[in-house]
């Protein structure tokens, strides 16, 4: 067992990521921590307080600083637990390649031998890590891959690391419960967006989904488009859609949905959460508690919408609804227009990247994603409406 702080740079979430963080490992339990400390896309001064915990097979994110919320997660990074270390003291599956020197630090070169997509190489002083670097596939895909890179400092070894920094925490048994600042109040509209495929009907069902507001989807789309180098992040989405929605804002836990029903793989699935409150975070899971029950966010919200707790027709939620019942309702959809339109005819990926070197939030995108639902004048930045879903017998699916 032994802990160490550490410098890191990862492309985990699709884009790059460098700072300070913390790392702890105790094979023998086949347990890991890494603690990143990470700076939020298009707004670099919004800290997120990252853990990703690995116990076996099973693996856990936590976010949300001092107000922590953890998410059972198989999306994204390292799936289980996998000793990154012992291999290089097997001649049979590592290479010695030489010395070297890493921050002031000399150490043995080592590769693994791998037939597949991993690779790992790690720089050893004796037994002391002194720098590892790791590309491995991403879980679920062809051809694609994740990396990342840790520098150690001194490490602290044996007993002297917590036993409790290995273990999961009680908030890894239990999801957040409904924000106390929205219990016993009135449904609120919510203008939701969200991004998705167009190949059926069934693409236009958002139980199970993740919307957005204006500003939050506008990040999403910034950050989908201009980093999507998993299938997983795209599920070949070509439409963007806007719904009039009514929901109960006693906020639940935000959950990560993927898929729809003629997707590869097949979806909607969602991570572990609560199965009727409307889940919200702040875009990348930024802010204390991802300001889950906050007032406002500098990048709008996240929701997730979850099939349980979707109204019949005809009804909307309750004040009790942080209780029972129903906790969102469709009001209509307002628009649906082609993704093309947007990135291509309005380039809205030129305002993505501006957003991003200015590093005070999405707004340029923000009043692109504003203009192309505001008309179809496409010298106004407006799209075209593309219309309803239709079923096979040629019925308009009209979403209420």
């Amino acid at each position: 067992r032994f802990s160490a702080d550490i410098e890191y740079v990862t492309f985990e979430s699709g884009f790059l990521q460098t700072g300070r963080g913390f790392f702890a490992q105790d094979a023998n339990e086949e347990a890991m921590r890494v603690l990143t400390v990470r700076h939020t896309l298009g707004m670099s001064q919004l800290l997120n307080n990252h853990t990703s915990l690995l116990l076996g097979n099973e693996s856990y994110i936590i976010n949300g600083g001092d107000l922590p919320i953890c998410k059972k997660i198989p999306f994204f990074g390292q799936q289980q637990f996998a000793d990154l270390f012992s291999w290089a003291a097997s001649p049979a599956i590592s290479r010695y390649t030489g010395e070297r020197v890493v921050a002031g630090r000399a150490c043995s070169l080592w590769y693994l031998l791998s037939t597949n997509q991993t690779r790992i190489s790690l720089c050893a002083a004796g037994d002391t890590p002194v720098e590892l670097n790791v590309t491995l596939p991403r879980s679920g895909t062809t051809g694609t891959t994740f990396n990342f890179s840790f520098q150690f400092d001194r490490l602290t070894l044996g007993s002297e690391v917590p036993e409790q920094l290995l273990q999961k925490p009680q908030i890894c048994d239990t999801f957040a419960p409904a924000c106390e600042n929205g219990r016993g109040l009135d449904p609120v509209p919510l203008d939701a967006y969200i991004f998705h495929p167009g190949m059926s009907v069934e693409d236009y069902n958002i139980e199970d989904q993740n919307v957005a507001d204006l500003a939050g989807d506008a990040a999403f789309i910034c950050m989908d488009r201009l980093f999507h180098e998993c299938p997983r992040l795209d599920h070949n989405y070509t439409l963007i859609s806007r719904y009039s929605l009514e929901i109960s804002p006693s906020f639940g836990q935000y959950r990560p949905c993927n898929g729809y029903p003629d997707t590869i793989p097949p979806g909607p699935s969602c991570v572990p959460g609560d199965p009727r409150l409307v889940g919200r975070e702040a875009p990348f899971s930024a802010g204390e508690g991802e300001l889950r029950c906050a007032a406002g966010s500098p990048l709008g919200f996240w929701y997730q919408l979850p099939k349980g707790g979707r109204c019949s027709a005809g009804h909307r939620p309750s004040k009790e609804a942080w209780a029972t019942g129903c906790t969102w309702s469709v009001q209509k959809r307002l628009k649906t227009i082609q993704q093309a339109c947007l990135l291509r005819n309005h380039n809205f990926l030129q305002y993505c990247k501006a957003d991003i070197l200015e590093d005070k939030g999405f707004g340029r995108s923000m009043k692109a994603l504003e203009a192309a639902f505001a008309s179809e004048d496409s010298s106004l930045g407006g799209c075209a409406d593309v219309g309803e879903p239709v079923a096979q017998d040629g019925e308009s699916m009209v979403v209420v």
